[in-house]
């Protein structure tokens, strides 16, 4: 999960105890990418029939995460490396994925209510998650910490003890310091890391510029989005002992016969060299992954 830019049009609403999200048209991404994308009738059918009469599948995101997903100067238009992705992947498939935007937190909400078909935001997929959602795995991140520009913190996890971290709810990057960060610096006799958590990206950052967290931890792939919206310096700092997560698609549990079909998909786009085209675009050469798969931590599966 990335950086989080603010678009108030996009927020999540609830009206009636329903999730509302705020959809966008069906213009493709980037028609340079998917042009050379052709149908292919045996994948087609693989899909859900009652997907397969509509012609398509709606899909939930938070679109402030760029490079994943932003909108456009139009605040309408996504762009980012997953909508050209998904946009691909819906023309190999011979449909249509209609994107809406809503929170970060409600998107697995989104899946289970049965309002989205899918959700996609680089949500990474973890045992826990796996309980509540299927995955389709189909690229990695990894985790990276952003201080201020004159910070002491250095890539020795160690110069992190003791110090406040920021993070967004509902993301796995609270998890690293918990489960890493911290129980290594009392490991060395060290302090352990406060951890402050926020609603949402923009918070964080602020909470970082403002002062009141010493770092943040967030995905190492956000490093040029970071800067450019940060009002001071900052710096990436990568740390060998924080995890690499699969990133992936999410939909209920039960519905195999729609996973299926998207990872037939996700590798036929990789077979035809568009997977590539994406990733290249949008410089994100670190986060393919070669082999996609269905809860592949579940299977033992570890990401490199």
């Amino acid at each position: 999960m990335l950086l989080k830019t603010l678009r108030s049009m996009s927020a999540a609403c609830l009206v009636g105890g329903a999730l509302l999200l705020t959809t966008t048209g069906f213009a493709f991404a980037d028609d340079a990418i998917t042009k050379s994308v052709t149908t292919d009738p045996a994948l087609h059918a693989m899909l859900p029939k009652e997907i397969r009469d509509a012609g398509v599948i709606t899909l939930a995101t938070d679109a402030h995460y760029p490079p994943c997903e932003s909108f456009a100067d139009d605040n309408v238009t996504m762009i980012g490396w997953e909508p050209d992705f998904w946009d691909a992947l819906g023309k190999k498939l011979g449909v249509r994925v209609k994107p809406g935007s809503l929170d970060f937190d409600n998107l697995i909400p989104s899946i289970q209510s049965g309002r989205s078909d899918i959700a996609m935001e680089c949500i990474s997929d973890s045992l826990e998650r796996e309980k509540q959602v299927l995955f389709v795995d189909v690229s990695i991140s990894t985790n990276g910490v952003y201080a201020l520009g004159n910070s002491p913190i250095t890539s020795d996890p160690l110069s992190l003890c003791g110090l406040k971290s920021g993070s967004q709810t509902g993301t796995t990057f609270g998890a690293s310091v918990d489960t890493v960060l911290s129980p290594l610096c009392v490991k060395n006799g060290k302090p352990a890391i406060t951890k402050v958590e926020f609603p949402s990206e923009d918070a964080t950052l602020l909470a970082l510029l403002s002062g009141r967290v010493d770092f943040l931890v967030n995905d190492a792939s956000s490093a040029a989005e970071l800067k450019k919206k940060s009002q001071k310096p900052i710096k990436l700092v990568t740390l060998s002992v924080l995890p690499k997560w699969f990133d992936g698609i999410i939909m209920k549990p039960q519905r195999t016969d729609l996973a299926k079909a998207l990872l037939a998909g996700t590798q036929a786009i990789i077979a035809d060299g568009t997977y590539d085209r994406i990733m290249n675009k949008w410089q994100l050469d670190a986060v393919k992954l070669e082999t996609p798969g269905i809860n592949l931590v579940s299977h033992g599966a570890v990401a490199r």
